[in-house]
């Protein structure tokens, strides 16, 4: 079993980078509630930090492992190469990695210093993401309605982050800061969510993108114009800083690589382009924010 978890980790779910990306996620909230706090105060380190980067790692391997389930029959016809649909990992294996990583998750938050609500509301929201929101045969035919529905989860999670921040020392958890922190967050998701299903002219098929539902030309300006968002929010924190235009600069190389990428998208995707991009926008934003902070 666990060389065949091993095989799904491989494919599917990275875990070394995806662990640094959830704690570099956790860093910049982190940073930016005390950065922005009306009195900021000095970070010390606990290890009940290292329980929230836990949670939102093992909490994202979760979705990954129920859209496994979700998208089974979809994916035997369209991904049959997937460790799961090839019989390569059975249901079984995920079903033990998934109960292990929310058994462990749950255990570290019940001795966290901080109330359950958030984790809870957390949890439901997933549950409820599993569920179709009880609406399957509405939401699941519908791209754009799936989006509207499930990717608001990111808001959701970053609440539990700078919920936590806030209440281990005692700041104000709703201020237009945290909001906009939020916000620089969540664009990301909603990015890589619309990225990864977007496909040339020439390479779709019967599995619904966003360039069917929107047309290629329109998905792109869709992704540029969510990501010129994303820059807005992160730059209205840091403006004062003259390396800010930082910020600007990387959203320009990326309209560079999505204008090369318009131009000759046969058999390419955004894959690498946008997840590389993300990565480099949360890094110079909590380049951004430590110098204020610090």
């Amino acid at each position: 079993m666990f060389k065949r978890l091993q095989i799904y980790a491989n494919e599917m779910y990275p875990v070394i980078p995806r662990l640094l990306i959830s704690t570099l996620m956790v860093a910049v909230q982190y940073l930016a509630v005390l950065t922005f706090a009306e009195v900021p105060p000095i970070y010390q380190f606990h290890w009940e930090d290292l329980g929230i980067g836990y949670t939102v790692f093992a909490f994202l391997f979760l979705l990954r492992i129920a859209d496994e389930f979700k998208d089974l029959e979809n994916d035997r016809i369209n991904y049959p190469e997937r460790p799961l649909p090839s019989g390569r990992v059975y249901k079984r294996d995920l079903w033990f990695l998934g109960t292990l990583l929310f058994v462990i998750m749950v255990g570290i938050n019940l001795v966290l210093p901080q109330p359950l609500g958030p984790l809870l509301l957390v949890i439901f929201y997933g549950f409820l993401m599993t569920v179709w929101f009880f609406q399957r045969d509405k939401i699941e035919p519908s791209l754009v309605l799936a989006l509207v529905t499930h990717n608001p989860v990111q808001l959701i999670l970053s609440f539990y982050v700078i919920h936590f921040v806030t209440y281990h020392y005692g700041l104000a958890l709703w201020t237009w800061e945290n909001v906009c922190v939020a916000i620089v967050l969540y664009i990301p998701a909603l990015l890589w969510e619309i990225s990864r299903k977007i496909k040339a002219p020439m390479d779709e098929n019967q599995y619904v993108t966003y360039s069917q539902v929107w047309g290629f030309k329109g998905s792109l300006l869709a992704i540029v114009g969510i990501a010129a968002v994303g820059v807005l929010a992160a730059w209205i924190l840091v403006y004062e800083l003259s390396a800010s235009v930082l910020l600007i600069v990387a959203y320009g190389v990326l309209l560079y690589f999505f204008y090369r990428y318009y131009q000759a998208p046969a058999g390419k995707n955004l894959k690498t382009i946008v997840p590389a991009y993300l990565v480099v926008h949360l890094s110079i934003f909590l380049i951004l924010i430590a110098m204020l902070y610090f």
